[in-house]
């Protein structure tokens, strides 16, 4: 279905709002930016996994096996017990819509975003804590996105991730 004109005119005025909001987020200190972008990961990730439907319920594995299948983009993993190497193949590209849709540039910047994406992904799945280390990013001048992510140990204090 064909955008109208009408929808074309807001979406572009949404657009220039976030470019906006974009520039702000990349003036303030470090911390806080985090947490921008955790957040903006947070709700990416709901509406990553409604967009491909993948349900809350599969196990690791099972989501691992899916998002090698499909997705923004090909995934190659790499698993070796509780470390595993995520590889996004993007040919040099960024998969943010964000980004493709030309409303924010790509900047190194955003690459906390993506790791915060990941962890939440494997949070989701693994039904523990993650750490993930981003090793190279299109951003950054590399041709593909990869992380590194450790499953944590569970410890008593442990809250489900929502």
């Amino acid at each position: 279905m064909e955008e109208s004109v009408v929808e074309r005119m807001v979406r572009d005025f949404q657009d220039r709002i976030t470019t906006g909001t974009w520039q702000g987020v990349c003036a303030i200190d470090e911390a806080a930016r985090d947490k921008v972008l955790e957040c903006q990961a947070a709700s990416c990730v709901r509406a990553f996994a409604e967009l491909y439907q993948i349900p809350r319920d599969l196990d690791l594995d099972t989501f691992l096996e899916k998002m090698q299948m499909g997705g923004s983009s090909k995934i190659e993993i790499e698993r070796q017990g509780a470390e595993i190497l995520w590889t996004e193949l993007h040919e040099g590209r960024c998969v943010c819509p964000l980004v493709t849709r030309g409303v924010i540039p790509l900047s190194p910047q955003l690459c906390g975003c993506a790791a915060h994406w990941v962890r939440m992904l494997f949070e989701r799945h693994a039904r523990t804590r993650v750490a993930v280390e981003l090793v190279e990013s299109a951003a950054r001048g590399a041709e593909n996105c990869v992380f590194r992510v450790k499953l944590l140990p569970r410890s008593p204090d442990d809250v489900a991730p929502r």
